[in-house]
């Protein structure tokens, strides 16, 4: 069993702040401009960081339901970015083989909810089968589009932007869902509401739809 280092959870709330500070200013920021790329390099970076350590956290404290969810979050950000860098080695690979990670992703999830189902419980880390189900079919879907993909060899721009946009977004989702829930004691108590702490989680949901719907409908338009 791996051992928890004293600093880890602090390092892991600090570097989740950043990727949600950073995920707010690539947001807000003019898209494909210095500034978007950078505060988007940064959120990439945090983002990595969160996974990793929140992977060793869960390992840590046998947690087996925030390990896939950490690997979502890391398997979804790393393939946002490699969508946007695809020229660069390690983003063709990753845009060929990310189907291993997604599909291992989903076989344990699926493992994991057929454990908590078997225990005399019914639970496992507290929670039902069906939620290491949610969490299966999530990967399932980021395993489909993964094959498709991949067998693009050379994708047009509006397949690799509406991937890295997509992406890019269940990540700041999953970040921001985390945080302002799960780690919002640092907020001041008259923030602690669900209307309050909702508010960035739906305009991340809000953002993704909005320029997802734009890239595809200018799309459409460039094909007319």
């Amino acid at each position: 069993m791996m051992t928890e280092p004293d600093l880890l959870g602090i390092a892991h709330f600090a570097v989740g702040c950043v990727a949600v500070l950073a995920g707010l200013a690539a947001l807000s920021s003019r898209k494909g401009q210095v500034w978007h790329r950078a505060s988007g390099s940064i959120f990439v970076i945090a983002m990595l960081a969160l996974a990793l350590s929140g992977l060793w956290l869960s390992l840590a404290r046998d947690i087996l339901f925030t390990v896939f969810l950490s690997g979502i979050a890391g398997h979804a950000v790393l393939t946002s970015w490699a969508a946007a860098r695809r020229q660069a080695w390690l983003s063709i690979v990753l845009a060929r083989w990310s189907g291993l990670v997604s599909g291992g992703l989903c076989l344990g999830a699926v493992s994991g909810g057929l454990i908590a189902a078997s225990s005399p419980e019914g639970r496992l880390n507290d929670l039902p089968p069906a939620a290491f189900y949610l969490l299966a079919g999530v990967s399932f879907g980021l395993f489909v589009l993964d094959l498709f993909y991949a067998r693009n060899t050379a994708p047009q721009r509006v397949s690799w932007l509406s991937r890295h946009l997509w992406r890019m977004g269940f990540a700041f989702f999953l970040a921001t869902g985390i945080f302002f829930f799960g780690n919002n004691h640092v907020l001041p108590e008259a923030l602690r509401t669900p209307l309050v702490l909702s508010v960035p989680v739906l305009t991340v949901i809000g953002w993704t739809l909005v320029f997802g719907v734009k890239v595809r409908l200018a799309a459409g338009g460039m094909q007319r």
